[in-house]
């Protein structure tokens, strides 16, 4: 029996289309975590069985960056392959999840956003200073899997980083730039 003739218990389609949160990654935490239980099971009793990829679908503005980072980190580690799909944005920390995808796919009308991380901050100045050094850390481990993933240059990012500018990228250009392995269909 192929792998796609058993029956399936959990969708392997998620979506995030909203900000990220707490709330809206628990979900898709908890489904990543239930299809690779269920795939464990299936590799113990069937010889022929194949893990068919989780697709994440997104369509987010971004949010909160430890909660995306929490959504990263269980899709790094998910034995059953997590593709990433941008439909609509992947904006802000959403492009960060969005890369996080063992294969990364976007639709042609996608448009994919990186900025430097964003500090909102009222305290001492001591305290300042410690989520400042926060922000350079996230900002440093952001910017390494840019360079790492595609063919952007650190310097590139750095210029945006600089210039406190965004950088709005199209479809094609995340094709050409190996953002993206290829054109959801």
């Amino acid at each position: 029996m192929s792998a796609d003739k058993y029956p399936e218990r959990h969708k392997r389609d998620l979506l995030l289309s909203d900000r990220i949160s707490q709330g809206t990654v628990k979900d898709i935490i908890k489904d990543i975590f239930e299809i690779n239980f269920d795939d464990d099971e299936k590799e113990e009793i069937y010889k022929d069985w194949k893990r068919k990829p989780i697709q994440l679908f997104i369509n987010s503005y971004g949010g909160s960056v430890y909660d995306g980072l929490a959504l990263i980190d269980v899709i790094k580690r998910s034995k059953t392959p997590v593709h990433t799909v941008c439909i609509g944005s992947c904006m802000s920390m959403a492009l960060w999840v969005w890369l996080s995808g063992a294969k990364r796919f976007v639709g042609e009308s996608a448009t994919l956003m990186f900025h430097d991380v964003s500090l909102f901050a009222y305290d001492k100045t001591e305290g300042i200073k410690q989520e400042l050094n926060e922000m350079i850390r996230l900002q440093e481990m952001l910017v390494s899997e840019i360079v790492g993933k595609s063919m952007i240059k650190e310097e590139t990012l750095r210029d945006y980083i600089s210039r406190k500018a965004e950088w709005y990228i199209p479809a094609t250009e995340a094709i050409t730039l190996k953002l993206a392995d290829k054109y959801y269909k």
